[in-house]
């Protein structure tokens, strides 16, 4: 089956809540499912082609079951830490955005630690609010229009929202976890923030979903999938590269995280990954 995609790329929407965003525009796509995989950010997509279907995790079973799935217009997913199933439908067009989670009460009015699941549904988490926004998306045709909707709205919310705030130490605890991609040790990260690793954990857990064990995961695993994506490294390179005992270790993580192996996964995507889909990444550079 023969299709197109069109993929439009913004890393300027709201600079420091919102880490990358993306309108997307696809048709011809064969049916079958995906995986929403693991990431550092929260995810939140208003789909104007159709909605979004989840049918629970990889962990959940092989294929996309359609009997239990639950369809969003607007999804806000958390940081789960296992890919979503996630139905492709063979077309599909939206907006896409990566916010950042400590960015979380201000654009979303609740905590990331709030966000439970693979997705959760846009209208119980932001309210009516919800549906007027999916309706401004909806209306929009030309190209960029659906992306300047959403930064309009998103600025609106911040104006608007009281200012919560974050313990400084998990802003710090974050940023070096982001720094280092995933590669410090626990008991580093929390000297460096001047708190015991049981003290760190709370705060973060509470504020995030995720240890700080988890959110390191998290950042290894989507700084593989970035380096996966370029084409330019074998199995061992990345795994040396990304801070994995060897190739071994990181097919094994990966398998746990994504429900496949990285060349399984790579086979899967390839399509996506020429047309540029998976350039909303943050750490992958930009058209």
């Amino acid at each position: 089956m023969s299709g197109a995609a069109h993929f439009r790329h913004r890393d300027d929407l709201l600079p420091g809540a919102v880490v990358s965003a993306c309108e997307y525009a696809s048709s011809g796509l064969p049916p079958g499912d995906h995986r929403g995989l693991p990431s550092p950010w929260i995810t939140f997509i208003v789909s104007v082609g159709g909605p979004v279907r989840v049918s629970g995790t990889v962990a959940d079973g092989d294929r996309f079951d359609p009997d239990r799935a639950t369809s969003y217009d607007v999804i806000v997913a958390g940081l789960h830490p296992v890919a979503a199933r996630v139905e492709q439908p063979v077309e599909q067009c939206g907006v896409q955005l990566a916010l950042h989670p400590l960015a979380a009460q201000a654009l979303l009015g609740c905590r990331s630690a709030d966000l439970v699941g693979p997705g959760d549904h846009g209208h119980e988490v932001l309210g009516r609010v919800a549906a007027e926004l999916h309706e401004r998306v909806s209306s929009r045709t030309a190209a960029g229009d659906r992306l300047d909707v959403v930064q309009l709205w998103l600025r609106d919310r911040v104006d608007r929202a009281q200012r919560a705030s974050v313990r400084p130490e998990v802003v710090r605890a974050w940023q070096l976890v982001q720094a280092a991609q995933g590669r410090v040790k626990v008991e580093d990260l929390a000297r460096a923030v001047a708190l015991s690793a049981r003290q760190l954990r709370t705060l973060m857990v509470a504020e995030t979903g995720l240890s700080p064990k988890q959110l390191c995961r998290q950042f290894r695993f989507d700084s593989v999938i970035a380096h996966l994506a370029t084409g330019e490294q074998t199995l061992a390179e990345i795994a040396a590269a990304v801070g994995y005992a060897d190739q071994a270790h990181l097919t094994r993580e990966f398998r746990q995280m994504a429900g496949c192996t990285p060349s399984q996964w790579l086979a899967e995507e390839r399509r996506n990954i020429q047309d540029g889909g998976h350039r909303n990444r943050p750490d992958w550079g930009h058209d």
